[in-house]
């Protein structure tokens, strides 16, 4: 697998959320 297990759960879970919304059309998700 490319990306360990807290890198995953980072992804699901995420802890530092900033001001990017992801329900914005206009804001993509870099992964």
């Amino acid at each position: 697998m490319a990306y360990s297990d807290k890198v995953l759960d980072h992804y699901e879970n995420p802890r530092n959320v900033g001001t990017l919304d992801k329900a914005d059309k206009h804001v993509g998700t870099g992964m």
